[in-house]
C-alpha cells in the first residue's frame, strides 16, 4: 500500500489513496486471507487505531525521506548521499513493516484450519506459478522486467528517457545478480514455517515474533541473498550517479517539481505537519 502510494502521480491521487487506506487495507486482507465477516469486523477497530499512528508517527519520516531525495537531487547524486539514501529507505521499509506484522498477527492468530489449508494451498499456487515462470525465461526472466519496470517507475518522475538513458539502466541491471530463484528458495521455507506456526496454534505473541525475524529485521536471510543484496546496492548507487548526471533541464525540472509535491502531500495528510529528523 505505501510503495502505492509513494508512486501515484498528482497530489490529488496520493491524498484520496492514503485516505481511503482503511478501505484498500482491508479489501486485500479479506480476500488474500479468505477472512469471514465477524473477523474483519473484530479487527477493524486495531486498523482504525494503527492508520492514525501511522499518520501520526509515520508520515514525518517519509515526508523527511521525500526532502532528503530533494536535497540530494538538487545537489548532485554521489556516492556519499545515495549510501545515505539507500540506509534511510532501509529504516523506513522496516518501520512500515513492523505496522505489518502488527496488523496481520491476530489475523493469522484467529485462522480456522480451513483457513490455514486455503492459505498454505494458495502458497503453494503461487511458487509452481513463480517456478514456471523462472523456468520458462531462464537467466533473463528476472533481468528483463526488472529493467522495464524501473525504466516505467524513473519515467513517471523524469519524464520520457532517451535511448542512452534506457541503455544505462540495461547496462546496471545485467551487472546486478540473478536473485529470483533464491528469493523464492527463502519465501518457500519461510512460508512453510508460518503454515507449521499456524497449525500448532501458536500464539499471537510467537506469530509476531516469527514474522519481525522475517520481515522486519530479515534474521532468516540466507548469507548468499544478503550477499547479492550488496551488489544490487553498488549496482543501483553508480546507476543513480550517472542517469542524474544525464538528465537535461526539462527532466530536472519535472523531477524537482514531482519531489516537492510528494513532500508537501505526505506534510499536508498530517494533522500536525513535521518532518522527522532521519537516521543518515
Amino acid at each position: 500500500l505505501l510503495v502505492a502510494v509513494l508512486t501515484l502521480v498528482g497530489c490529488s491521487t496520493v491524498t484520496i489513496a492514503y485516505n481511503q487506506a482503511d478501505f484498500f487495507v482491508k479489501a486485500y486482507a479479506k480476500d488474500y486471507l479468505d477472512l469471514e465477516p465477524v473477523q474483519v469486523a473484530g479487527w477493524e477497530p486495531m486498523l482504525t487505531r494503527e492508520l492514525a499512528r501511522h499518520r501520526a508517527e509515520e508520515l514525518p519520516y517519509l515526508a523527511a525521506y521525500a526532502d532528503q531525495v530533494l536535497r540530494a537531487s538538487r545537489l548532485g547524486l554521489d556516492e556519499g548521499n545515495m549510501t545515505c539514501l539507500i540506509a534511510s529507505s532501509r529504516d523506513l521499509y522496516q518501520r512500515q513493516a513492523r505496522y505489518a506484522v502488527t496488523l496481520v498477527t491476530p489475523l493469522l492468530a484467529g485462522l480456522s484450519p480451513a483457513q490455514i489449508k486455503r492459505l498454505d494451498q494458495r502458497f503453494k499456487e503461487e511458487a509452481e506459478e513463480d517456478l514456471a515462470e523462472l523456468a520458462e525465461g531462464g537467466g533473463s526472466v528476472e533481468r528483463v522486467p526488472r529493467t522495464r519496470r524501473l525504466v516505467d517507475a524513473l519515467e513517471d518522475w523524469t519524464g520520457p528517457l532517451a535511448s542512452g538513458q534506457e541503455a544505462l539502466v540495461a547496462e546496471a541491471m545485467g551487472r546486478m545478480p540473478e536473485t529470483r530463484r533464491l528469493y523464492l528458495d527463502y519465501r518457500g521455507r519461510q512460508r512453510r514455517d508460518l503454515i507449521a506456526l499456524l497449525e500448532a496454534k501458536a500464539g499471537e505473541a510467537r506469530i509476531s515474533a516469527f514474522l519481525t525475524d522475517w520481515l522486519v529485521d530479515w534474521r532468516e536471510m540466507p548469507l548468499s541473498l544478503d550477499q547479492a543484496r550488496g551488489a544490487m546496492d553498488v549496482a543501483i548507487t553508480a546507476l543513480f550517479i550517472r542517469l542524474a548526471a544525464s538528465l537535461d533541464q526539462t527532466q530536472r525540472d519535472r523531477l524537482d517539481r514531482r519531489l516537492r509535491d510528494l513532500r508537501d502531500d505526505l506534510m499536508e495528510l498530517q494533522r500536525q505537519p513535521r518532518m522527522a529528523t532521519l537516521s543518515c
